[in-house]
């Protein structure tokens, strides 16, 4: 578990499920913590990405759960995990990344570990990806039990869009200012500048996401489709792997038959995501659901490429219709052709400049990671006891 830190140095240990996760969206509050007079410790599956993690002067520890299945296994042994940390670092804080991270984190409580919390929620995944009586059922009884355990003076939610609060029931902590909104995780404005549209004619669609069903891959290759069965000149570029550990990830058959559509094109993951926005003209992620805020939606917003997304939370949050690109109805293929239509004889240009004030205003990751921050120290400064 390595060497606890002094008093001096408060510490913060993350709980997240994935070593990629954490890397592509939150290292930078990490980072900017550990530069504030913070040490940060990561409790999260290791793999590749956890090099990066080290390299940045972090600490890790493997944790024992995995994604897959309704209830991971391993979650009791991460909860273990998170007990030791807890007992041998006495955090500060422990930060509670996604559905997963808080359970690790109730899990342990239950256990009788004590800490101020931090819950990022990131998305409620699956669960959010349809209306029916079960699946709305499932969220209400989520709520429940994470107010149970977790919602107490000590804890502060970072929520990354306006629905997935309400949807977990937390008017107590909204009504005393522990619910806390913030513009995703945050887009580096220089990493990603606004880009001039690129030359020649056509409709370039990109769409980075994992490869999951919930992302609306289908729905995207079937609207490019409708469109260029009509005459539209338009093509869509797919980046991202195939996620094995998501029970709705597609196989790579699949995405294969994707690629052999006309028009289409799937490249894998790619590590240069500012030159992909640069080489098209927009930005597409027809998502059934259960997002926080895409940071994918954010890079393409800061690169000035307007966006076609369904109408659900996260999504929606970040787009506004028919001023920075358009907001269509989850899961309806026509309507998704339609704005493909209407953004093929739009003022791309005007669109994408607009989208780039809007992130600029509301998702700069400088302002995000302040926000992070201030709500660390104001835990920090709250009596103990």
């Amino acid at each position: 578990m390595g060497r606890p830190v002094t008093q001096a140095r408060p510490t913060i240990i993350c709980v997240i499920n994935e070593d990629w996760f954490f890397v592509s969206h939150f290292l930078p509050w990490a980072i900017r913590a550990k530069r504030e007079g913070f040490d940060v410790v990561v409790l999260t599956r290791m793999a590749e990405a956890a090099r990066r993690i080290a390299e940045a002067g972090i600490a890790v520890v493997p944790a024992s759960a995995a994604r897959r299945g309704v209830v991971p296994t391993g979650l009791l042994a991460a909860a273990g995990q998170l007990k030791a940390l807890v007992k041998a670092h006495q955090p500060a804080i422990v930060h509670a990344f996604g559905i997963h991270g808080m359970s690790i984190a109730a899990l342990a409580r239950l256990r009788g570990a004590s800490f101020p919390l931090v819950c990022s929620i990131t998305g409620l995944g699956y669960l959010a990806t349809g209306r029916s009586f079960v699946r709305r059922a499932l969220v209400r009884a989520l709520g429940f039990g994470l107010r149970l355990v977790l919602d107490r003076a000590g804890t502060v939610w970072l929520a990354e869009n306006d629905a997935d609060g309400a949807r977990l029931g937390l008017v107590a902590a909204a009504s005393q200012g522990r619910h806390v909104q913030l513009g995703g995780a945050g887009v580096d404005l220089v990493d990603f500048p606004a880009q001039p549209m690129p030359a020649g004619p056509g409709l370039k669609l990109l769409l980075v996401a994992r490869m999951v069903r919930s992302k609306g891959i289908d729905l995207a290759v079937a609207a490019v489709r409708q469109g260029r069965s009509v005459g539209g000149d338009v093509s869509l570029t797919l980046v991202g792997a195939p996620d094995g550990d998501n029970p709705g990830a597609y196989s790579r058959a699949e995405l294969e038959t994707f690629a052999a559509e006309p028009g289409v094109c799937w490249l894998g993951a790619q590590g240069d995501i500012a030159a992909l926005h640069a080489a098209h003209h927009a930005f597409i992620l027809p998502s059934r659901g259960g997002e926080g805020l895409p940071k994918a939606l954010l890079e393409a917003s800061a690169s000035a490429r307007p966006s076609i997304v369904s109408d659900v939370p996260g999504c929606r949050d970040a787009v506004v219709d028919g001023e920075t690109g358009f907001i269509v109805p989850a899961g309806d293929v026509a309507a998704l052709a339609e704005a493909i239509a209407k953004l093929a004889h739009a003022d791309r240009a005007a669109m994408g400049a607009a989208a780039r004030l809007l992130v600029e205003a509301g998702s700069d990751l400088e302002a995000v990671s302040a926000s992070v921050i201030a709500v660390y120290r104001r835990l920090l400064a709250r009596p103990k006891g």
